[in-house]
């Protein structure tokens, strides 16, 4: 019977098996060819992302002399949908990914600034979110969830991938968070990465790609790429003020409302609802926009209401202003 791709939580709670050495990082795993190319794709935070480039691109170069490896980032305007987190591709053959991601994990937890952006909830474990190509999910989880068992009872680690449901449109990976021991996580990467390339649609489904912006629904032209936010993470300075958060947000969720300009409002909207819906889909954010009569007191500009989780909230806001300064055309000075 053929893995179930419909799986898509497990998070089990016991450790099942003996301590193995880091030597056997990649024995054991599904067998495939030494130098059988793989591709990993993280979410890294943005400030994490700067200290695996280091200055003038001197640490992601060593990294990628030591490990042989090829890395790279996501240019620093461009987030994984529905998060404020960059992509880090690492390809190669395993064992030079492995490497490579060894280098990464550990600059990063050096760094008493950034190293944060690398543990769980709890604040005590060592988390690192996969993306896996949601076709290929079903090899991952195996029938009844067997074979994501198995690899938490082979490397310790506790492997959940995100639920299908809140998949969204157009994006074609789904989230698999890895969290333990450094030492339990490179076990259970090797295992996935293995088990996923020994697919015969592994080559089909993956890619070194790491903008997800121009993959929207089908019939779509419109590019959205997210610009960089200034240090005190603010938009640009000439963006619109919003009016404050609403008091009945429910808990972990924002709801802002923008102030637009009546004559802008369509670059939002886009012909036939393209470009809100769009958004909607992709940053995973609810967006009403008030009638034409329905204005900020004492403007001419309309209410255009986002709400959802808080960072995806942030990423659409930065979105809709970027569509009205480019509305607004090039300013002069």
């Amino acid at each position: 019977m053929a893995d179930d791709p419909q799986s898509s939580d497990f998070a089990p709670e016991e450790d099942l098996t003996p301590e193995h050495s880091s030597d056997s990082l990649i024995n054991g795993t599904t067998k495939v060819a030494a130098d059988r190319k793989v591709i990993a794709k993280f979410l890294i935070s943005n400030a994490a992302a700067g200290s695996i480039i280091g200055k003038g691109g001197a640490t992601i170069s060593e990294f990628q002399e030591q490990s042989s490896a090829r890395i790279q980032l996501s240019r620093n305007s461009e987030f994984f949908p529905g998060t404020a987190d960059r992509v880090l591709s690492v390809s190669g053959p395993v064992n030079q990914v492995l490497t490579a991601l060894h280098l990464i994990v550990g600059k990063v937890k050096s760094e008493e600034a950034v190293a944060d952006s690398l543990l769980s909830r709890d604040g005590r474990s060592t988390q690192l979110r996969l993306l896996v190509p949601a076709a290929l999910c079903g090899t991952l989880i195996g029938k009844a969830g067997a074979t994501i068992k198995s690899f938490h009872e082979d490397s310790h680690a506790i492997i959940m991938v995100s639920p299908q449901d809140r998949q969204p449109a157009g994006v074609p990976d789904r989230i698999v968070k890895i969290t333990g021991e450094l030492e339990h996580i490179m076990r259970a990467v090797a295992l996935i990465l293995s088990r996923l390339s020994s697919n015969p649609n592994y080559d089909r489904f993956t890619s070194e790609r790491t903008s997800y912006f121009n993959q929207f629904p089908q019939g779509s032209n419109a590019s959205l790429a997210v610009p960089a936010l200034s240090p005190s993470g603010s938009p640009n300075k000439n963006m619109p003020a919003t009016i404050p958060l609403s008091p009945g947000s429910r808990a972990g969720e924002s709801e802002v409302t923008l102030p637009v300009p009546g004559n802008r409002v369509g670059a939002i909207i886009g012909k036939g609802g393209e470009v809100i819906n769009q958004l909607k889909s992709v940053v995973g954010v609810r967006i009403r926009v008030s009638d034409r009569e329905d204005l900020v007191p004492g403007t001419q500009n309309r209410k255009v209401t986002i709400s959802g989780p808080t960072e995806c909230v942030q990423i659409a806001q930065i979105l809709i202003n970027q569509k009205i300064s480019a509305a607004a055309g090039p300013t002069t000075v």
